[in-house]
């Protein structure tokens, strides 16, 4: 993310001069000049939009309806994810303790495992709600 008050400055006065009564195209073209002011001063900006079509491209189009056991699941998850995490964090360069090479590398492949277990839960649901849109559409 842009940390230059610069450019985040020029970014926010380019938004600024989008008339909202005009057409998508001076939106884009304000969205375009917004970006520029930004890459003009070094940084690469975070672009959304591009974010957005890559969550898209994932194939989550669908609403989804989780169980309360995936929710559970998914929520058991992210609390270990957040869990190992500060730990990872507090044995950094400079932290509170120390972990050795081996429990870092052990903590890191339950990071892996967790985060594949919660998306293992979500495309379930998502398939389920594929199946749904279908079978609602015969």
């Amino acid at each position: 993310m842009n940390s230059n008050p610069q450019a985040a400055g020029a970014a926010a006065k380019a938004a600024v001069s989008v008339d909202t009564n005009s057409d998508t195209s001076s939106l884009d073209s304000a969205y375009a000049d917004a970006i520029q002011a930004i890459a003009d001063h070094g940084d690469q900006p975070l672009d959304i939009h591009d974010i957005c079509r890559l969550r898209r491209a994932g194939g989550f189009t669908d609403d989804l309806a989780l169980t309360e056991c995936e929710a559970q699941a998914i929520n058991t998850r992210l609390y270990g994810l957040s869990a190992i995490s500060a730990l990872l964090m507090g044995a950094d360069d400079g932290g509170a303790f120390k972990l050795s090479k081996w429990l870092q590398g052990g903590l890191h492949s339950a990071l892996y495992a967790l985060t594949e277990d919660a998306q293992a839960v979500l495309h379930r649901a998502n398939e389920k709600a594929a199946e749904g849109q279908k079978g609602g559409a015969a």
